[in-house]
C-alpha cells in the first residue's frame, strides 16, 4: 500500500512540474513573438500580444527603437533569457554605443484571451543587462 501511495505522489509531482514548464514555454513564446514584431516594425503583431492601453504604447515602442539602439537589429541579434518567472530579457549590443543592454518583457496570464500577454516593454542597461 505504501508503494502505491509513493507512486501516486511521484505522478502528481511530475504532472505539476510539466504544467509549470508549459507555462514557462507559453510565456517565452509570447516574449519571442513580441521581440519579432518589434524588430519587424509590425504594429499589428505587437497589438496581438500586448495589453491594450499599456505604457509604452505600440507606437511609442516603435518610435523608441532608435533610442534603444535596436533600429537596425534583426531578431537573430538578440539572446533571449528568463530573468524571472514573469520577465524575459532579450539581450543585445547597442549599435551606437556598443553597450550591453536588454529589452525587458513582462509577461502575465490572460484568462480572457486564453493564454499569456505582454504588459510592459522597456530597456535594461548596464549591470542589470546580461553580459552573455
Amino acid at each position: 500500500m505504501k508503494k502505491w501511495g509513493f507512486m501516486l505522489m511521484c505522478v502528481l509531482l511530475l504532472s505539476a512540474c510539466q504544467r509549470e514548464d508549459e507555462g514557462k514555454d507559453r510565456r517565452l513564446v509570447a516574449a519571442e513573438h513580441m521581440l519579432e514584431a518589434i524588430t519587424e516594425g509590425n504594429k499589428r503583431k505587437i497589438e496581438n500580444v500586448y495589453v491594450e492601453g499599456a505604457v509604452p504604447s505600440p507606437s511609442d515602442i516603435l518610435k523608441s527603437k532608435k533610442e534603444w539602439g535596436i533600429e537596425s537589429l534583426s531578431y537573430e541579434d538578440f539572446q533571449m533569457e528568463e530573468a524571472s518567472i514573469h520577465v524575459f530579457h532579450a539581450n543585445y549590443e547597442d549599435v551606437e554605443t556598443g553597450e550591453k543592454k536588454a529589452l525587458a518583457f513582462r509577461v502575465k496570464e490572460d484568462p480572457e484571451r486564453g493564454g499569456v500577454i505582454i504588459d510592459f516593454v522597456g530597456v535594461v542597461e548596464g549591470s542589470d543587462a546580461s553580459s552573455k
